[in-house]
């Protein structure tokens, strides 16, 4: 839409307390109203960066400047009640994955539906390429692996904030997650490109908002352009991508486009500002796309809604005689009627990555944030040797690998094994009912291959009476060898007095094979023979009616 002075002037007294949502939605919960809550920059952000777009176009002219390929590093902060991974709104990678997809088939000109710009007049300036692609970062802000890229998974209720779905118009959610969720969570924006994704009351009527490109210096409007602690774009899960957990006709991944082409500088193509029924001279300022009637089309602000049919209002606004541009990303038409961006539209992107702190740091960015070399993950970890049956072993993962690799732990034997909150955490709690020498193994996968590794645990019964103290007096008068035996140990007391020794041997499944009592021992040496027991690893457990020791005893004949 064509730059207009006097809409300038009009834009610069309303800037303030203006909102560029069509907030009548606001009091519609039906799904198809939601609609984009971004707020409008003020006076000064629309000088600068417009004055920007300008030196750009010039810079570029002269040869100053070059188009470049540009690749941004994406963080996506999942915020969920609490529920499984898959259990709406903690949905899966696979959704998530599906978004950068169609971020970048957008920004390249090739998304969904792009074809039917064939049948329009606006063939010779869509299917623009940006050269802008997004990919999901695979290191964390302290450099770590993420076990998922681009994802971080975030519990509102360990967080202690309030349910996200609990506000009821789109100020107070917008309020709430300005300033308690993005605050509380957002990554180094210079880096990384914080997109974040919740439930929302269809009261609230949201789709998504995003900040504008901040500049130094500029003090616009809260919530208007991105600071340290708010950067990036909030879109509603439900419409986060185009597989998984959505809601029509929100389907298509177009939300978070929509709200990346403000973060990127872009304003809603029927303008932004109040403009009457019938008036065509509101704002974008990009000069190839036609203006747009204000009010026209249920929307005060002249943006379309729905799946509209190509012509639409063909000389409503007499600028143009080929009617709304209802299929540009920075309408309010469904998903699957808006496909394309115009080139000025794509100059006021480079102009954002080439002037916005928060913007012209994140390709530097992507070449370690983003293609970080796959190494095959090593399994290591520390545990306790022995532990009493009934009580919590926390082992302590010491694994690496990049991507951060999916890990497996399993027992041997596995009855009345259990792991909290499952087998798959990196470092579970693990409870086990049945006294025995257990075989703890974990498994490390990612894309580069899979290892293994594995220590005994010894698991006590200390709770019958009989006490367990491995550094107790009867302990250090009690020895065996050799281990491992080849079928004979010899056991060495060194009693002051006489006393009665229970020798048990228990299998790995915590049975008691062989057992047998030696009568007034006190510095003796006695004797047992294995010869018949299969070679493995076997629970030694010694008692003299009063306490009790348990060592590990190898078999390898």
């Amino acid at each position: 839409m064509k730059f207009n002075f006097s809409v300038l002037v009009l834009a610069l007294s309303l800037s303030f307390g203006s909102v560029a949502q069509n907030l009548s939605t606001t009091s519609v919960p039906q799904i198809n109203k939601r609609g984009c809550g971004t707020a409008i920059p003020s006076a000064e952000w629309d000088q600068w960066f417009n004055q920007k777009v300008e030196e750009f176009k010039q810079d570029k002219a002269s040869g100053k400047v070059q188009s470049t390929a540009i690749t941004i590093p994406v963080i996506v902060h999942v915020i969920h009640g609490g529920q499984n991974v898959g259990v709406f709104p903690n949905v899966t990678q696979a959704q998530i994955n599906s978004q950068i997809t169609v971020l970048n088939a957008d920004f390249a000109g090739t998304g969904y539906n792009v074809a039917n710009l064939a049948a329009t007049a606006f063939s010779a300036i869509g299917a623009v390429n940006s050269d802008i692609t997004f990919c999901l970062a695979q290191l964390d802000p302290s450099g770590n692996p993420l076990t998922e890229p681009g994802i971080d998974r975030i519990s509102y209720v360990a967080k202690g904030w309030t349910n996200p779905n609990s506000f009821s118009t789109s100020q107070s959610f917008i309020t709430y997650v300005t300033n308690t969720i993005k605050p509380g969570s957002i990554w180094n924006p210079t880096k990384y490109f914080n997109i974040w994704i919740t439930d929302v009351s269809a009261n609230a009527g949201l789709l998504g908002f995003a900040t504008f490109p901040s500049g130094t210096g500029l003090s616009g409007l809260t919530g208007s352009f991105g600071t340290s602690t708010t950067d990036g774009i909030w879109v509603w899960t439900r419409s986060f991508g185009n597989t998984g957990v959505l809601s029509a006709p929100y389907n298509k991944g177009r939300t978070a486009t929509h709200e990346t082409g403000h973060w990127l500088g872009l304003r809603h193509i029927g303008g932004d500002a109040a403009a009457p029924l019938g008036d065509c001279n509101a704002t974008d300022y990009c000069n190839d796309t036609p203006p747009q009637k204000g009010g026209f089309s249920g929307g005060s602000n002249g943006q379309n809604f729905g799946g509209p049919s190509y012509p639409l209002h063909v000389g409503i606004c007499p600028a143009t005689a080929n009617g709304d541009m209802f299929m540009n990303f920075m309408d309010y038409t469904d998903d699957a009627f808006n496909y394309m961006f115009t080139p000025d539209q794509n100059t006021r992107f480079q102009t954002a990555l080439v002037n916005s702190p928060f913007r012209n740091q994140l390709n530097a960015s992507s070449a370690t944030l983003c293609n970080v070399p796959a190494v095959a993950p090593v399994a290591d970890f520390t545990v306790e040797a022995t532990i009493c049956r009934d009580s919590v072993l926390k082992p302590f993962n010491l694994s690496t690998g990049t991507p951060a690799p999916v890990y497996a732990w399993s027992t041997s034997p596995s009855a009345g094994v259990s792991f909290s909150p499952n087998a798959s955490t990196a470092n579970p709690n693990i409870i086990f009912m049945f006294p025995g020498t257990y075989t703890l193994t974990l498994s490390a996968t990612n894309s580069a291959g899979n290892n293994s590794n594995l220590a005994y645990v010894v698991v006590n019964d200390c709770g019958d009476g009989v006490g367990l103290n491995a550094y107790s007096v009867f302990s250090n008068q009690l020895s065996f060898a050799p281990n491992p035996s080849l079928g004979e140990i010899v056991i060495r007391t060194n009693f002051d007095d006489k006393q009665n020794l229970k020798v048990t041997i228990i299998n790995s499944l915590g049975q008691s094979i062989r057992s047998k009592e030696f009568k007034d021992v006190s510095r003796t040496e006695v004797q047992m023979n294995l010869n018949d027991l299969s070679n493995g690893v076997y629970t030694l457990s010694m008692d003299n009616g009063r306490e009790r020791v348990m060592k590990r005893l190898i078999l390898n004949k």
